[in-house]
């Protein structure tokens, strides 16, 4: 009877050995990570106190530019320490950076077995980075498991995009530029047929540029905010797969330009920006009045004088006086714009 009892018990004590091993393996990572979050947010916001940050909002913590299931499980639980925190004097913005003075961004590292979170705490003004702090992770399998593939086994990369979600009823506001080298916003269209929202409100009619930057296939379609009237749309107006519209807009009024991919299927990263250029505006006419001959502003010969309509109808006589015989050219330039229809005539007084 002695020998079946201990066989018995060395076979339920190897059962328990590998079933010990195998915990460890898999342990579940979610009260480590809990326990990490807490200390990272009593950190962030001592800071953010220290500095007397007003509006908080989170952008993106990535892994190898993507973001599966423990980037997002660790962005809200962040966001529920710091929004729980009832000595907080800042408030925490939702639908990501636009409108904040501080942000919250990180990225994932791999190395030697350990996972390494980077978070980091960004002025918006000026780029900044005022905090960096980081936690540190044994890479286990169930790690592993939530760092692949979005945490649902899918392979399809996640583009990243810090300014997500947006639609209709909320648009990502942009301050509209007044030439060409105007901030670039840069955006990702995300599979499943993601759509970018950009808000544009001129200050002034004119007519304004918009248009997109990047190697995606972007199209782009232009309404009117309030009436959702579509008002113009392009596909490759831009440099290359790029698109762009250019329209005559009115000051005051609302407009939705919306970005999507070429199709269904395409995805990617790209930059928008929008801008008005704004003329330089002669100075007022110094030679007025010059209504009549009588009038005439003196020209010296070789030297460009300014003048400027004040209405459809005003005349401008200009006089100089010869000194040498030859050729001489007359001739007018526009200011603002060269499209400028001008009328010479000569008369000898």
């Amino acid at each position: 009877m002695k020998k079946p009892f201990l066989l018995i018990s060395i076979f339920f004590l190897a059962i328990s050995v590998i079933f010990s091993q195998n915990t460890q393996n898999t342990v579940d990572p979610v009260p480590q990570m809990d326990e990490a979050v807490k200390v990272l947010a009593g950190n962030i916001h001592k800071k953010l106190t220290d500095e007397k940050a007003r509006k908080i909002a989170f952008g993106q913590i990535t892994y190898q530019g993507n973001r599966p299931s423990f980037c997002t499980y660790w962005i809200n639980q962040l966001t529920d320490e710091l929004a729980n925190n009832s000595n907080r004097s800042y408030i925490i913005l939702s639908g990501g950076p636009a409108g904040a003075d501080w942000t919250i961004t990180g990225e994932i590292v791999d190395a030697a077995g350990t996972l390494r979170v980077y978070t980091r705490l960004i002025r918006s003004e000026d780029r900044a980075v005022e905090g960096a702090f980081q936690s540190d992770f044994e890479r286990t399998a169930a790690l592993a498991a939530m760092l692949s593939g979005g945490g649902s086994g899918s392979s399809s990369p996640s583009y990243v995009d810090d300014y997500e979600p947006d639609s209709w009823e909320n648009p990502l506001a942009y301050d509209i530029g007044v030439d060409d080298n105007a901030a670039l916003i840069n955006r990702a269209i995300s599979p499943g047929g993601d759509e970018d929202f950009f808000l544009l409100v001129p200050d002034r009619d004119g007519r304004l540029t918009m248009e997109t930057t990047g190697g995606t296939d972007t199209y782009m379609e232009f309404y009117n905010a309030e009436t959702r009237e579509k008002l113009a749309e392009n596909d490759d107006g831009g440099q290359g797969s790029n698109a762009r519209i250019r329209y005559n807009v009115e000051a005051g009024r609302r407009y939705i330009a919306k970005i999507r991919g070429y199709s269904s299927s395409t995805t990617g990263n790209y930059a928008f920006r929008a801008y008005m250029h704004i003329p330089v505006r002669p100075e007022p006419d110094e030679y007025v009045p010059d209504d009549d001959p009588s009038q005439a502003s003196l020209i010296e010969i070789e030297t460009p004088q300014t003048h400027t309509f004040l209405n459809a109808d005003d005349v401008d006589w200009v006089k100089f006086q010869v000194t040498r015989p030859g050729r001489h050219v007359i001739r007018t330039r526009g200011v603002i714009s060269d499209r400028l229809d001008t009328f010479i005539r000569k008369c000898s007084v």
